[in-house]
């Protein structure tokens, strides 16, 4: 946890101080966490009263006082309570994040921030997993990507924390922008520019620039890391939209092409799927190129590249390639990512955290290549935020299931026409089997899936796809009973 004086928090926010005992200099006043919960709040906490569309935490200053804070930060006067100092600010969300700034270089960690359409979170767990194999790492939790997470995160790293990995969530231009200048990243990590949020966006060229706004707080001459085979951000180099003074390392899957002004490079070889793991060779470096046998314990293809986006940040830092190996190959998936689940002979790939066309399609390939030559089964429903192209990708995605040969899908959702003509514009006999909800879904599989078979469920987070699988199970309670 992050600890202050109550005078570096009045230098960090630019607040006034009131409420101050005569006699008592605010550099005494020790701070030994900033909570923006009144739950979480102990003897010596610095309470900052967040204000939300639902909620005022100024309304709670009082219960503050009571807990036992050492100080407030407030923007509204007249609810600082009496018999504890305060700090008034115009904004306290802006303090906030302006008390995390302050964290940030006064510690002077090094800091790997990630962003990208898809595949955020398990890039910055990757790279986390490969870091903490000999540094102290503190990593993003959950999905606390936005600006008052982001901050969070920074604040809960102990003081004796190396390297911070944050990861930078957005659904709007000016978002990853007001990230970037709080953490204030050594090295960015794009990992691909997609369709998601296009509906707000309008463009991919416009997600691109929303994304590339994270090049603004990276300190100069400092390290960003791209897929090479990502036309959208190859099209940014060519077009100078990459500042010049920042050093480029490129990932590529089974290639070694890389761009002229490449600073690092790293390429993954040899992929091959082997006890239910990821094999490949590695070959990464900056200058000098080290071949580095890597073994993944996951399912999806794209964690090569993420791995090798682990092993640039690493070599960057001067980090042994043996070390950094033993902490990918450590690496585990969390919450609904590519869970494999057994019930009742059947296996489940709940890969339900969300998804959009890229994330869509790469679970496909998986359930397929898992079954190898059995049978492999869709439960699929609308991917979110696509606006005027939703359609186009959800026929997409249907075509992508036939190509890859699964033997049916169970699909809900606006879009599962859409879905069922992709299927159909590639194999007119592959079964797609369109419900009105999850209930139908399992209605319609129990009778369809048999044991041994996979099973994909797939969605957008507001879908819960995940609950398909829990009443898949309670059938056969049911009928145990």
């Amino acid at each position: 946890m992050a600890r202050f004086t109550l005078k570096e928090i009045v230098e960090a926010t630019g607040g006034r101080l009131i409420r101050l005992p005569k006699g008592v200099d605010a550099e005494t006043i020790a701070i030994s966490d900033v909570s923006t919960d009144t739950r979480t709040i102990k003897e010596g906490s610095l309470f900052l009263a967040l204000i939300g569309e639902r909620f005022d935490g100024h309304d709670y200053a009082e219960e503050a006082r009571k807990s036992g804070c050492a100080a407030l930060v407030l923007q509204k006067e007249e609810c600082a309570p009496e018999g504890v100092p305060a700090v008034l600010v115009e904004d306290t969300k802006t303090a906030l994040e302006k008390i995390a700034a302050y964290y940030r270089m006064r510690q002077n960690f090094l800091v790997v921030a990630v962003t990208g359409s898809v595949g955020k979170t398990s890039t910055r767990q990757m790279i986390a997993s490969a870091l903490s194999s000999c540094r102290k790492v503190y990593a993003t939790k959950n999905n606390n990507n936005n600006e008052i997470g982001l901050s969070q995160t920074i604040l809960a790293a102990s003081e004796d924390t190396e390297i911070l990995v944050l990861e930078m969530g957005m659904r709007l231009r000016g978002e990853i922008s007001e990230l970037t200048h709080i953490a204030h990243p050594d090295i960015a990590v794009i990992t691909n520019i997609g369709v998601a949020h296009i509906e707000r966006l309008g463009s991919r060229e416009e997600i691109l620039n929303a994304k590339l706004e994270i090049l603004e707080g990276l300190k100069d001459e400092g390290l960003l890391i791209i897929p090479a085979a990502d036309e959208m951000l190859a099209k940014a180099g060519k077009e100078g939209k990459i500042r010049k003074d920042v050093k480029i390392a490129y990932t590529a899957i089974e290639s070694s092409a890389f761009p002229e002004n490449a600073s690092g490079t790293a390429a993954a070889e040899n992929i091959a799927f082997e006890n239910g793991k990821i094999c490949f060779l590695a070959k990464a470096g900056f200058g000098e190129i080290e071949e580095i046998p890597l073994s993944l314990s996951v399912i999806g293809k794209h964690h090569v590249g993420n791995a090798l986006a682990g092993l640039l940040c690493g070599l960057y830092l001067k980090l042994p390639a043996e070390k950094l190996a033993e902490g990918i190959c450590s690496f585990a998936q969390i919450g609904h990512r590519e869970r494999l689940v057994e019930e009742h002979g059947v296996f489940f790939m709940d890969d339900s955290y969300n998804a959009g066309p890229e994330s869509m399609m790469s679970a496909m390939s998986s359930i397929r290549r898992l079954a190898e030559t059995g049978k492999a089964w869709a439960c699929v429903g609308d991917m979110l935020e696509l606006g005027d192209v939703s359609s186009e990708k959800h026929f997409e995605i249907g075509a992508h299931a036939a190509r890859e040969h699964l033997n049916g899908l169970f699909v809900i959702g606006d879009y599962k026409e859409d879905v069922r003509k992709g299927v159909e514009s590639i194999d007119r006999d592959l079964p797609v089997v369109l419900c009105r909800d999850k209930k139908e879904i399992v209605e319609k599989m129990r009778n369809t899936v048999q044991p041994g078979d996979f099973v994909l469920l797939k969605a957008s987070h507001s879908f819960e796809m995940y609950t398909i699988l829990e009443e898949y199970a309670s059938i056969f309670k049911e009928e145990e009973c």
